[in-house]
């Protein structure tokens, strides 16, 4: 028990570090700053730093697993009503990391921009991406029995948020709904769309 409230410890002090760091690298430029102005940036020495995390890469990819996670346990949750498609299940599931993601809009924003314009930082989410696929595919693989079938779900699914998520960081004013419903619409008519 005494390991298990250290670890859930020390995994919300790793999110809060992530999430600072994320937030001083996109107000500061990813480039501009050193793992030591990071640490100093957020309140933390180098050492704690790097008890938590490999690299400043690292710390600032972490802010963004949180999400991943909840997204594939809110698949898991969510009641399945009659006649709902897998495809709407994912796209309702999603709808559960709005919310958070408007509430700091502005910061959101700009750490999606920073994550996409520096390519260790791209490199680095694709990495979170399969694992965040993964964990999806699971979470689908429970309810519909098929492995195929569940990861070429959780990759469709991670692909038209992750290009919902783009368009909203780069569109001041845009809503992140409505994007998520377009590209969520996008993605499941593309087995429709004819070459004449």
């Amino acid at each position: 028990m005494a390991n298990e409230v250290r670890d859930r410890s020390r995994e919300i002090l790793r999110a809060e570090f992530a999430d600072a760091a994320a937030t001083f690298c996109a107000e500061h430029g990813f480039d501009e700053v050193t793992v030591d102005e990071i640490a100093h940036g957020i309140g933390i020495s180098r050492a704690t730093f790097f008890r938590y995390f490999a690299s400043k890469e690292d710390a600032v990819v972490s802010a963004s697993r949180g999400s991943a996670g909840a997204y594939a346990r809110r698949v898991a949750e969510t009641p399945v009503e009659p006649g709902m498609t897998a495809w709407q299940l994912l796209r309702a599931a999603a709808e559960s990391m709005v919310a958070a993601s408007e509430e700091r809009g502005d910061v959101t924003r700009a750490r999606i921009r920073m994550i996409t314009d520096v390519p260790a930082l791209k490199g680095r989410l694709a990495w979170e991406r399969r694992n965040e696929q993964s964990s999806l595919a699971d979470a689908l693989r429970e309810r519909l029995g098929d492995d195929r079938t569940a990861r070429a779900l959780a990759a469709a699914a991670v692909s038209a948020a992750d290009l919902a998520w783009q368009e909203w960081a780069r569109t001041p004013r845009s809503k992140l709904s409505p994007l998520l419903d377009a590209y969520f619409a996008a993605f499941s008519g593309l087995a429709e769309i004819t070459l004449d």
